[in-house]
């Protein structure tokens, strides 16, 4: 199944998705709007500093899981903010001293770009970042079952979620009407 998301968050945890399916077919599109606090996640930007970071990632996936849990946690918040430079860099250290994680200096994400990949596996499950290598900018995440479930009529790893991050935009203020 295929979706496009638009997604837009306030600092005060409002936001709105747009969801629209693909192929279109008889499936109508999703326009759900949140109001202040609705949204997960911690209230404000991604923080700059990696100790307020790590507590950022903490309240969506806690750190004591292990390193998947710090790549699941970036996932969250990344679909949700663009990170300024300050905030990238922090995300680039948290990853960087974080034991389990593993580094792939070139990935290719499903729209061709090449990023660097960075994962943690647990339960043979594997979880990707693929980064922007001059940005930092998340380009895509991935989760993959490397072995299927012993109920299951695969016979090989497969791409179970996958999220492709074609567009991140910031703006400070703005009319939401």
């Amino acid at each position: 199944m295929l979706f496009e998301e638009q997604r837009w968050r306030a600092d005060d945890a409002s936001g709105r998705v747009i969801r629209s399916r693909y192929p279109g077919g008889n499936q109508p599109t999703d326009d759900s709007t949140y109001y202040p606090g609705q949204l997960d996640g911690p209230i404000g930007p991604i923080a700059a500093d990696p100790t307020a970071l790590t507590a950022q990632i903490d309240t969506t996936q806690p750190r004591f899981l292990g390193p998947t849990a710090v790549i699941r946690g970036l996932a969250s918040l990344l679909g949700w903010r663009t990170p300024n430079q300050a905030a990238r860099t922090a995300i680039l250290t948290v990853l960087r001293d974080t034991p389990g994680i593993t580094y792939h200096p070139s990935v290719t994400d499903r729209a061709g770009r090449t990023g660097i990949g960075i994962s943690a596996t647990a339960d043979h499950i594997r979880f990707l970042l693929i980064l922007n290598p001059t940005t930092g900018e998340l380009l895509a995440y991935e989760r993959a079952a490397l072995t299927p479930p012993a109920d299951s009529d695969r016979n090989r790893a497969f791409v179970d979620d996958y999220h492709l991050f074609l567009v991140h935009t910031h703006t400070t203020s703005g009319d939401n009407s």
